[in-house]
Parts: structure tokens; C-alpha cells; sequence
């Protein structure tokens, strides 16, 4: 078979399976996505985190309230699982994609990433594997707004005995200012120095009101200067400690949170 054939048959299959086509179409997209990405990320200063995505049509009250349940798909945007999936290679997070959400086959999974179809069942369990186990160590919604509600009312009154008693001992804060607002550089790790970092961001702001709001599907800190939000706050929380708060004050990653 020629190349003309070839060519021929690979658009006939896009016309009689559309599906196949777009999804190939949309897979590249996202790979040149991520190669555009990664160079950027060599130029931003200090950590990247996943931009945050605010849920609108979920509020959460000043008092525990229990969050609505997800399918699994939107359980997947939240801020702990992108973190994971962050970390990992371009290919193996569109493997992981196409194999767990729309069903392809490693061999076609390969013919779209463009590496064998072994390489692909093993990137995809990789990535899998780690989604499955920030999954199994998430807690229930419930609790999760419980103990973000209590970190807003310690950081409110500037509680720092509270504030490291809803923390691990290991906790660790990462911020996102993008080079355009200041930000931690290098994460912060123990829970006196995550209660204290997170202190000092709101004194040094007092004129910031951090408001509890859906976060990539999970309860998290929202704050705001008048009407703008100036920075974005997520948790993952684990046996009823706060074990990663992540920070993000990149305004270019809070033009969703601005727009009227």
C-alpha cells in the first residue's frame, strides 16, 4: 500500500468514525499542549500548580455543609489529583486519558502518542496507579469542609495553636505567583512553618477576605480584595489533617475567578 492509499484509508476512517478522528485530533492538540507548557514552565520562577477552576453553582455556607457527590470524572479535576497528574510526563497523562475515560486500546493509544503499545499499557498503569492512590487517601467531602472551615476561622483570628492542630506535621504549602506576584519560591514544609507562611500572607494583606468556595470540585479559600480575587487556596486533607495547601496567586491562572 502506497502512501496515497494510506493517506485515503486514514481519512475514510475520520469520516466513517468521526469519533476516532477527533479524539486523535484532540490528543495531538493536547501533546503540543503540554510541550508548549513545559518550556514555559522552565521560564515561570518558583512552583507551578494546576490554575484553579471555581464551581459556581456551589456555595459553601460559614458552617460544615456536605458537598454534593461527583461522578468519578469530576472527582478527577480536583486540585490533588491534577497535582499527580502534573507530575507526570505529557504522554503518560494523555495514555491515562484516552485508556481511562474514553476507552481506546493501547494500540491505538500508540498510534496517537507515537510509542508502542506496551510503552502505552505501561505509562496508562503508571498514571492510573497514582490517580488510584491519591484517590484511595482523599476524605469525604464533609469532613473536608469541616476542617478547611475551621483553618479560615483560625486564620481569622490569627490562631496559630489552632491553625497547626488542623495540620500534619508534615504539611507542606507550595504558592504560585508566576514571576508577576510575590510568592514562596521554594515549598514550605512542617506545620508551624505552613501555619506561619499562611499568617503572613493574610497580615501582610489585611485587606484580604478569605470567603470558603468550591475549589476544583473540593471546599477550599478564596481571597478577595473588594470584588477581585487576588488568590486562590486548595487542600488535600487526610485522616483529618491538612496535609498539602496549595496557593495560587498567578493572576494570569485567576482571570476565570474575575470575569463578571
Amino acid at each position: 500500500m502506497d502512501e496515497d492509499q494510506e493517506e485515503d484509508l486514514a481519512c475514510a476512517e475520520v469520516i466513517v468514525v468521526p469519533q476516532v478522528g477527533l479524539t486523535r485530533l484532540a490528543a495531538h492538540m493536547c501533546l503540543d499542549f503540554f510541550d508548549s507548557a513545559r518550556h514555559r514552565r522552565k521560564l515561570n520562577v518558583g512552583e507551578r500548580l494546576p490554575e484553579p477552576v471555581p464551581d459556581r453553582t456551589t456555595t459553601v455556607a460559614s458552617t460544615p455543609v456536605r458537598m454534593p457527590d461527583r461522578i468519578t470524572l469530576g472527582e478527577s479535576v480536583n486540585t490533588a489529583l491534577r497535582v499527580v497528574l502534573e507530575s507526570l510526563t505529557p504522554a503518560a497523562r494523555v495514555a491515562f486519558v484516552l485508556r481511562d475515560m474514553f476507552a481506546l486500546s493501547s494500540g491505538e493509544i500508540a498510534a496517537i502518542v507515537g510509542r508502542t503499545p506496551q510503552m502505552c499499557r505501561q505509562r496508562a498503569s503508571v498514571a492510573w496507579r497514582h490517580v488510584r492512590d491519591r484517590g484511595r487517601r482523599e476524605t469525604a467531602s464533609d469532613v473536608h469542609t469541616r476542617i478547611v472551615t475551621a483553618f479560615r476561622a483560625a486564620c481569622d483570628t490569627g490562631d496559630l495553636t489552632a491553625l497547626v492542630s488542623l495540620l500534619d506535621p508534615e504539611a507542606t504549602a507550595l504558592s504560585d505567583g508566576g514571576g508577576k506576584v510575590r510568592a514562596a519560591l521554594n515549598p514550605i514544609h512542617g506545620a508551624e512553618r505552613t501555619a506561619r507562611f499562611m499568617l503572613g500572607v493574610l497580615l501582610q494583606h489585611p485587606a484580604l477576605e478569605a470567603t470558603l468556595q468550591s475549589v476544583n470540585g473540593k471546599t477550599g479559600l478564596v481571597l478577595r480584595h473588594d470584588t477581585a480575587v487576588s488568590g486562590v487556596v486548595s487542600f488535600h486533607v487526610q485522616d483529618e489533617k491538612i496535609t498539602d495547601v496549595w496557593l495560587v496567586l498567578n493572576p494570569d491562572k485567576l482571570r476565570g475567578w474575575n470575569r463578571s
